[in-house]
């Protein structure tokens, strides 16, 4: 059977005020103009008292930055469309920790805000943002509990997430996470076959905060570095599972010893294809997926003993198994050929194989196989 995966100064003044003098009526005027000019500084005083400081009471860092993108291997399904998400990659998490300092006012509690920038948005898209790969672009989304902040995109290039912290001046750091999620989505045409995705757009973070008018720059989220393959399949299959039936078999059949082998079937593997690459193809034990022997592992349900089941490519060869992976030049791969545009069928088969002391009872194996586009 197989299965298909595909951060005041104090201010004094004195006066001497002048006593009114008989005789003298301008000595009330002059005395009126002094306290006139008493009264304007005391404003004055009084405004510097009341003036916001310029100086920030909240401290914050930024961890778990200058990460590199890692999308593994990923499948571009036959007949994509534009917008289309490919999938959603492992999310990152960095952490923006945060204190209150003992500076000249007594501030314990501000919101802190996360600001993300990338440039080099796809044409067409103001939440996607283009990576080496033509045709093939990247999302990112915001997440944090601490923050009550969810599903935050970054658009047109910007992104906001903001945290609020209360605490004692000189206390210890309070940590918030903020998760960022990326996701691969169609931009536009892909070409056939495998590429290695090696950069995205790079991720910068400043934080501003709420008790203060400037900002720090705390380096980048992304680097712009990514790893990983995109693989463009030219063929889907056609068939979600198989099954093959082997045909039952006496025990006598495999008196010669070890190794001998019964009861061949044929099956095939139907695939849709379009022309413009070359397909290899990988079968995976899933029993045992770390098998790379030609003899699949029985599933713990079977009960004949001494028996494994091998699969025969169309020259007749037994198939060694390998790692479930598209990669180009994965273990035991092999060439199919040229991608036809149209239907595809890889002839097969499936037999008993004596592994040991043979009893009789039922036989069950699984495989899946994966394509590689080259």
């Amino acid at each position: 059977m197989a299965e298909f995966k595909i951060g005041l100064s104090n201010s004094s003044f004195s006066a001497t005020l002048f006593r009114r003098t008989a005789g003298r009526p301008g000595g009330i005027i002059r005395n009126l103009s002094v306290l006139r000019f008493l009264a304007a500084i005391v404003l004055t005083l009084v405004g510097a008292i009341f003036s916001p400081s310029a100086y920030a009471n909240i401290a914050c860092e930024a961890g778990n930055i200058s990460l590199t993108l890692s999308a593994g291997t990923i499948t571009v399904p036959v007949g994509t469309s534009i917008g289309q998400t490919l999938g959603s990659l492992a999310p990152s998490t960095f952490q923006m920790t945060c204190h209150f300092v003992n500076r000249v006012n007594t501030v314990t509690s501000a919101t802190n805000y996360a600001n993300m920038a990338t440039t080099q948005l796809a044409p067409g898209f103001t939440d996607v943002y283009q990576t080496n790969i033509a045709g093939i672009g990247v999302r990112y989304t915001f997440d944090s509990i601490q923050c009550n902040a969810t599903g935050v995109v970054m658009i047109n290039g910007n992104a906001q997430v903001g945290c609020s912290f209360s605490g004692p001046i000189d206390g210890p750091y309070m940590a918030a996470n903020i998760t960022v999620t990326p996701a691969l989505v169609v931009t536009g045409a892909i070409a056939a076959g495998t590429v290695a995705l090696s950069t995205v757009p790079s991720v910068s973070i400043t934080y501003t905060s709420s008790d203060q008018d400037t900002s720090w720059g705390k380096g980048s989220l992304y680097t712009g570095a990514a790893t990983g393959l995109l693989v463009h399949a030219t063929c889907s299959v056609t068939q979600s599972s198989l099954s093959v039936s082997l045909p039952t078999a006496n025990t006598h059949a495999f008196s010669a010893g070890i190794g001998s082998v019964a009861a061949p079937q044929s099956f095939q593997l139907s695939l849709a294809c379009a022309t413009g690459a070359k397909v290899s193809i990988t079968l995976t034990d899933s029993v045992n997926p770390s098998n790379r022997t030609n003899t699949l592992t029985l599933t713990t349900d079977s009960t004949a003993q001494g028996i494994g089941v091998q699969v025969l490519n169309s020259t007749g060869s037994p198939v060694s198994f390998g790692p479930d992976s598209a990669a180009p030049g994965n273990t035991n791969q092999w060439l199919i050929g040229d991608s036809p545009n149209g239907s595809l069928v890889v002839p097969m088969q499936a037999r008993y194989i004596r592994t040991g002391a043979v009893s009789p009872g039922s036989v069950k194996a699984l495989a899946t196989f994966t394509m590689s586009y080259q």
